[in-house]
């Protein structure tokens, strides 16, 4: 490590998960950089957890299929058969729903199957059909942008960027679009889990739940009668195979596009451009050499991870880091640590758009490697390009930009510039 990293008490440790911790939205930095350096494999007993640091290990146990999505492929045969059914009619219930059809939390052979008939829709000819499309949404809300006196980079531009993309990718007219906003960030709150669950937002989740399936729902219904060129049609058009999505699964897969398309991607634009103005060398090296533009997209991913964690379960006991990992017991593995360790990267905490080799964790890796990656690297490049021809002398309002709180996303809540 380039310095010494402070000591930081299991109280610390356990308090740096939750929801509220301001500390760890606005800087998870020096924490990251004692996991690092001094327990790379640490087991949180306050969370009954383990937390995974090193990109190393974070690599491995992303790849290494002992390692589940699912609760019920971690527990031994004979619990997985006295496993009671879930509970119904329960506030959580149309969540549940959902997030049990999300690729993102099923393994094979389910998560192979949902990932196969969506991932038509990310390839490299997709995305170089949507390309003009996303710039002249670019365009356009840049030149928005540019007639506010302090505008908001991250409500003028950042947030109605990937929103109008995966709207327009999966056919959802633009009156409706205002809708995602509070689904998104709902759903990206019962992501996030952890103490933030309470009553009051148990509500509000049951609400956007049922909220989001009903209007997935009629618009599957309607495409049913008139299909378009859109992606809703597309998985529709598929039904007569064996493996096609239920009717469920399309609207789970649906919203977490929604999501996952929507969240990671704001992220992405509002910490690409605040590194970049938090380093005017960087930001005028851009500007001189477009061409670095890619680049920049990635050492933004890497710098500032729009997506800090994930998780997985030990489907067998473990070792790892010289820990031993208990079958069932929760591995958190810490992607924005990962991106930062000096084993991986020369000067981890040097933003750098220049960066070579670059081989970060921000999308993961292995089966469930990000999808979307394609399409968020795309409106990444995209995004920037408008930003800088539209505002080469941006800097901060006088209005401190802040962070968004949640510990799983890492993003900005608000960034006023001129």
């Amino acid at each position: 490590m380039q310095n010494q990293s402070r000591a930081f008490e299991t109280s610390e440790i356990a308090s740096w998960f939750g929801p509220y911790n301001v500390q760890v939205h606005d800087n998870p930095y020096p924490f990251y950089d004692y996991l690092l350096e001094q327990e790379p494999v640490r087991y949180l007993e306050w969370h009954n957890m383990w937390v995974v640091s090193r990109f190393e290990d974070v690599n491995r146990v992303l790849k290494d299929p002992l390692f589940v999505r699912e609760n019920r492929n971690a527990m031994p045969q004979h619990e997985r058969e006295e496993q009671p059914p879930q509970s119904q009619n329960t506030p959580w219930e149309p969540v549940n729903n959902l997030l049990d059809n999300w690729m993102l939390l099923r393994d094979a052979p389910t998560h192979t199957r949902l990932r196969g008939l969506v991932s038509h829709s990310f390839t490299p000819r997709s995305m170089e059909r949507l390309k003009q499309n996303i710039r002249s949404i670019a365009e356009h809300l840049a030149e928005q942008m540019a007639e506010e006196d302090q505008p908001d980079l991250i409500q003028s531009f950042a947030f109605p960027l990937p929103v109008i993309v995966i709207a327009e990718m999966l056919g959802v007219p633009p009156e409706d679009r205002e809708m995602f906003k509070e689904w998104s960030h709902i759903f990206a709150r019962i992501l996030e889990g952890g103490g933030d669950q309470t009553p009051d937002f148990a509500e509000q989740a049951e609400r956007a739940a049922v909220e989001i399936t009903a209007y997935f729902r009629s618009l599957i219904a309607e495409r049913k009668v008139s299909p378009r060129e859109d992606m809703i049609s597309d998985l529709l058009a598929a039904k007569e195979q064996a493996d096609a999505l239920t009717e469920q699964e399309l609207i789970a897969t649906c919203v977490l596009l929604l999501v996952a398309g929507h969240e990671t991607t704001v992220n992405l634009i509002g910490n690409t451009m605040l590194a970049l103005l938090n380093h005017p060398d960087q930001f005028a090296r851009l500007l001189d050499n477009p061409g670095l533009i890619p680049s920049a997209v990635e050492e933004g991913l890497r710098y500032e991870s729009p997506v800090q964690m994930t998780s997985r379960l030990a489907s067998v006991d473990y070792e790892l880091g010289g820990q031993t990992i208990r079958q069932g017991q929760v591995v958190q593995v810490m992607l924005g640590a990962a991106n930062r360790d000096p084993a991986q990267f020369t000067n981890p905490n040097q933003f750098d758009i220049g960066r070579a080799p670059n081989r970060h964790l921000a999308f993961a890796s292995g089966a469930h490697f990000c999808l979307g990656a394609p399409l968020a690297r795309l409106e990444g490049e995209i995004a920037l390009t408008a930003l800088l021809k539209h505002f080469p002398q941006m800097r901060f309002s006088d209005a401190a930009p802040n962070w968004r709180h949640n510990v799983l996303f890492r993003g900005m809540g608000t960034m006023h510039v001129r």
